[in-house]
């Protein structure tokens, strides 16, 4: 049995950046229990945040460029994509540095790809139609909120449930009891919590 999360993030906000760490956390806990994919979200209300000084700061189009950049690191790998991605916030969010070329370039070989395929990879059509892919898988989960991870027990057909403001221990004890007994999975569709639901699996074969 393996634990599959989908973790829907923001590249540009802190608290999607400390949900990465807490799945990236539970992830290296439990090993090979759990099938982890960071799947970025650009909708509306991401864009429109204006409560966010980075994308005040940045503009509009920079969460678009950091999306192509770790769809282009994800191609090499899913770890190497998302060690991509939390380094390169780790520079933005935490140590206030700029985005531009010179650091995406330092952050790709900061986290061990192959430069020059890098590079090919963020002008290629394919980083664009998986970055449309990430969006109607959003969709199909009825997500619009960052920071919102799926969870799938592969024992259990069909259904998963969604979870918000979870951190590191409360994630870690879900996936625990999710692991130990997929009855856990029914149990929870039959509870009115609000902050779970059951959500379909839709189509996931391009991620």
């Amino acid at each position: 049995m393996i634990l599959e999360i989908y973790l829907f993030v923001d590249p540009l906000n802190e608290h999607c950046y400390e949900a990465e760490k807490a799945v990236d956390q539970v992830s290296q806990k439990l090993n090979k229990q759990i099938s982890v994919h960071f799947i970025p979200l650009l909708n509306i209300a991401v864009l429109n945040d204006n409560d966010n000084e980075l994308k005040q700061r940045f503009g509009r189009t920079v969460p678009y460029d950091i999306i192509l950049n770790y769809k282009a690191a994800s191609f090499q790998g899913q770890r190497f994509g998302r060690r991509f991605l939390m380094n390169l916030q780790r520079r933005l969010l935490t140590e206030n540095e700029n985005y531009c070329s010179s650091l995406i370039h330092e952050i790709a070989e900061e986290s061990g790809l192959d430069l020059e395929m890098f590079n090919e990879d963020c002008q290629s059509e394919l980083a664009v139609q998986t970055y449309h892919s990430d969006q109607r898988t959003a969709a199909e989960m009825n997500v619009d909120e960052p920071a919102s991870a799926v969870l799938f027990n592969t024992e259990v057909d069909d259904s998963g449930i969604l979870i918000r403001n979870f951190d590191y221990y409360s994630l870690l004890s879900f996936c625990q009891n999710s692991i130990d007994s997929s009855d856990h999975f029914k149990e929870l569709a039959t509870e009115e919590e609000p902050e779970q639901k059951i959500v379909q699996y839709p189509d996931l074969h391009s991620l």
